[in-house]
């Protein structure tokens, strides 16, 4: 019988010549086929619409202030320049998910799931070469 080598180990997934785990879940790597990362871009259509309502709110509300007198004039204008300021917020922090999909004979599902595209790249590596170890 040969030795488990060793390709990955850190915080919960654990990649050898002989089985991967994930999380707790176990697969024999002599039923995993293949092997990919894939992306699941961030749903950014709330942000959008926010962007969208703040800038054209901005610059409808704009040239009715300058025109405009009194004291309540730039709340419209401050509020779409809030709401703009939100949603490039947002849009800077939405991150795409990554899943490493593992392929056996009963099909593929994902294996690992996160939002660090180096950790799937590193577990997708790994298991990539325990999958070539194993012959």
């Amino acid at each position: 019988m040969t030795e488990e080598r060793s390709f990955f180990n850190d915080g919960g997934v654990y990649v050898s010549n002989t089985r991967v785990v994930i999380y707790g879940t176990t697969y024999a790597t002599a039923n995993i086929t293949s092997v990919r990362k894939h992306i699941v871009p961030a749903r950014s259509g709330c942000a959008l619409v926010l962007a969208i309502v703040g800038g054209l709110g901005l610059l409808g509300a704009l040239p009715t202030a300058l025109a405009a007198k009194g004291d309540g004039r730039w709340v419209p204008v401050m509020v779409s320049a809030i709401a703009l300021t939100l949603a490039i917020v947002w849009f800077r922090l939405l991150r795409p998910t990554f899943h490493v999909m593992v392929a056996t004979a009963g099909g593929e599902r994902p294996g690992l799931t996160s939002k660090d595209d180096g950790l799937a790249d590193r577990v997708t590596a790994a298991i990539a070469d325990a999958i070539v170890h194993r012959g």
